[in-house]
């Protein structure tokens, strides 16, 4: 395609970004193929960092080519925030047992890292500035995802303890006022009584 007739479809950079970043999203929702949630965690999660090293690999050559202009381009940074919701969905539907139990805030932090982590710039800081292979990089990716679930599995175990101590304490004080109050001693007419 000539520069000219590229320049007279897309009016401008932008226009561009957003159709390249439309193209991009359309190609990576042929390519995906759902994980089954109810395989083991250890396979899930395997499964989910082979499948994102893909994709990764697959967008590298666009998203190097977006570095540059990405701090100056609103259209660029939507995509990128677009990726990132889509990872942090995928993370949700995939990953929702490890979650139950977790508070809104924990939960909202333990998703952004996860986001962050199986994404471009984690990717790229993996593959560019740490030289390693896309098997090494993906282990490194494995081992961050299976810290962070862990960490929202153990916060969901410890606030589950919690609400348990609370509900507890909320009981003990209306318990003990029951088993404090004396038995009232019952009048001679009260009294009941059983014939032999």
């Amino acid at each position: 395609m000539s520069l000219r007739s590229l320049w007279g479809h897309f009016g401008d950079l932008e226009t561009l970004f957003a159709a390249t970043g439309a193209e991009l999203m359309r190609r990576q929702d042929d390519a995906y193929e759902p994980i089954d949630p109810s395989l083991p965690l250890d396979e899930r999660i395997d499964a989910y960092c082979r499948q994102r090293a893909e994709l990764l690999e697959y967008i590298a050559p666009f998203a190097r080519s977006s570095e540059i202009r990405a701090p100056f381009s609103r259209e660029l940074q939507r995509n990128r925030l677009r990726y990132l919701d889509r990872a942090r969905y995928e993370i949700r539907a995939l990953f929702s047992d490890q979650f139950e139990g977790v508070d809104d805030t924990v939960r909202t932090h333990i998703e952004n890292l996860l986001g962050v982590s199986t994404t471009w710039p984690t990717w790229v800081s993996l593959r560019d500035v740490l030289r390693l292979s896309v098997p090494e990089a993906v282990e490194v990716m494995k081992r961050a995802v299976s810290a962070l679930l862990m960490e929202a599995s153990g916060a969901g175990r410890q606030q589950a303890v919690a609400r348990a101590a609370q509900e507890k304490a909320v009981v003990a004080p209306h318990r003990r006022a029951q088993q404090s109050r004396p038995v009232p001693a019952m009048t001679p007419r009260e009294q009941v009584v059983v014939p032999a």
